[in-house]
């Protein structure tokens, strides 16, 4: 631990900032703060924050693990059960007093990575000793012992992506509590990390801690207790893994990973989370309606509603409650039926109207009155009523405090709203403030889908629209 020579403790993340002696750890708030509020163009969760690659491209690994525990929130304890079993905080003193026979060790240090599930690559760092290094695919391969030569492109992409990632890291013999709180820290971050950059950006470190604690599920010992935590959890990651694969615009594996969840959802017996799963349901099924212009579709959106609303049944939270309506409603608008859209939209209104609830959900965060004029607007403008959609849209822009990704999502709506109705013009100027954002920090390709309309109507005269428009879609194609 860095020392000044007056024999104060500074930070050792930083090595500037001086640490009061009621600071028993050897960071000092700001840098505590940074790991935790990380985000990059690319997040892996923490593995992307500066003040991490700096701490590994000058082999301190001391403060790399500290700056791993304050960013997983874990308890000295916790994280020394998580990645060593039964020596706990006496292992995690050890490393983070730099003891030489710790980290130091590659071996010990891949054992403490995987026990995290940090993607290897984010080693590159303390590898190339540069803290903005990255690997190539052929040493992500080499890391990883593999041979490129027998993965084709596709194949490579998802191994070092999630799934193919999360069969090949260890599982411990037995999960206890601090497994169980790491993933839900985990959880936590992740949806942090969604409303910034959106799924694509997440979806890998989704799909990797989502394998890995099915693998836990399958091979691992726990008690009941750590079961059942274990299993809602898991199902977590599986939800936020689907609507990651979702907001990245791909479909297929979104149904995929949503109908995984259901079987762990229907085995974890929570009716909250049950409710959440089938609302996404409802929601993917409604717009893949609106794409492709198939009313089974809309059918089938109708059909998981009313499984959402037998789960909700019995939840307190006005928010979830109101969700379901949300979703409902559109379902509704996409078969024309205006009477029973107005209905859901009152419902979930009177629902918001109760306020906050204890019993409200992290996800549901975003459901407030704006997402309801959100879904007014959508619901308008799928019956025909554009003029009136493009004044709801507008009024959504003015809630501030949307997330950066709703923010994009929202204008995006709004300029294929101008679009149908005769605007071009005002269209391709709402899609030129925010696509210049698409690819590179926010990997929501949904945004992209929404303006496509925009980008066929688009002429000569708008050639910066055109470019930008292009030069996203290569970018979110290999994000």
């Amino acid at each position: 631990m860095g020392r000044l020579t007056t024999g104060r403790r500074i930070c050792v993340a930083c090595r500037v900032a001086v640490l009061s002696r009621y600071n028993p750890d050897p960071v000092c708030a700001g840098c505590a703060r940074a790991a935790r509020e990380a985000t990059a163009v690319v997040p892996a969760w923490v593995w992307d924050s500066a003040a991490l690659r700096a701490a590994l491209a000058r082999l301190d690994l001391a403060a790399f693990a500290v700056l791993v525990r304050k960013a997983s929130r874990l308890s000295l304890g916790r994280l020394g059960a998580l990645v060593g079993g039964g020596r706990s905080a006496a292992l995690m003193s050890m490393i983070e007093n730099g003891r030489r026979d710790t980290l130091y060790d590659i071996r010990k240090l891949l054992v403490f990575t995987d026990a995290l599930g940090m993607p290897r690559m984010a080693l590159a760092p303390l590898i190339l000793g540069d803290p903005d290094g990255t690997l190539d695919g052929d040493e992500v391969a080499a890391l990883w012992g593999v041979d490129t030569m027998d993965l084709n492109r596709r194949g490579f992409a998802v191994l070092t992506g999630g799934l193919g990632m999360a069969t090949v890291l260890p599982v411990p013999e037995r999960v206890d509590l601090a497994h169980v709180r790491y993933l839900q820290q985990a959880v936590v971050r992740l949806l942090d990390q969604d409303d910034v950059v959106g799924g694509g950006g997440v979806l890998a470190q989704c799909l990797r801690l989502f394998g890995r604690a099915r693998r836990m599920l399958n091979e691992s010992d726990y008690t009941a207790a750590i079961g059942q935590q274990l299993l809602a959890v898991t199902a977590d990651l599986g939800i936020d893994s689907a609507w990651s694969a979702y907001d990245a615009d791909n479909q297929a594996l979104a149904r995929r990973l949503y109908e995984q969840s259901a079987l762990l959802v229907d085995s974890a017996g929570e009716g909250a989370q049950r409710a959440y799963l089938y609302a996404n349901l409802v929601q993917q099924s409604t717009c893949l309606a609106r794409y492709t212009g198939r009313k089974d579709y809309a059918r089938e959106a109708l059909r998981f509603a009313h499984r959402a609303e037998d789960a909700v049944r019995d939840e307190p939270s006005p928010a979830l409650r109101a969700l379901v309506s949300l979703r409902r409603s559109l379902a509704h608008a996409q078969l024309g039926d205006a009477a029973e859209f107005r209905s859901a939209i009152s419902t979930a209104r009177r629902e918001l109207d109760r306020g906050p609830h204890e019993a409200d959900l992290p996800r549901t965060r975003f459901v407030r009155h704006s997402e309801i004029i959100g879904y007014e607007a959508l619901g308008h403008a799928r019956l025909g009523a554009l003029t009136q959609a493009t004044r709801l849209h507008e009024a959504v822009l003015d809630d501030t405090t949307r997330s950066p990704r709703d923010q994009t999502y929202y204008r995006a709506l709004l300029a294929a709203n101008l679009v149908a109705a005769g605007d071009p013009e005002q269209a391709i100027s709402h899609g030129l403030t925010i696509l210049p954002t698409l690819g590179s920090p926010l990997t929501s390709a949904r945004v992209l889908r929404e303006l496509r309309p925009v980008r066929e109507v688009a002429g000569p005269a708008a050639t910066e629209f055109c470019e930008q428009f292009d030069t996203a879609t290569r970018a979110l194609r290999t994000a």
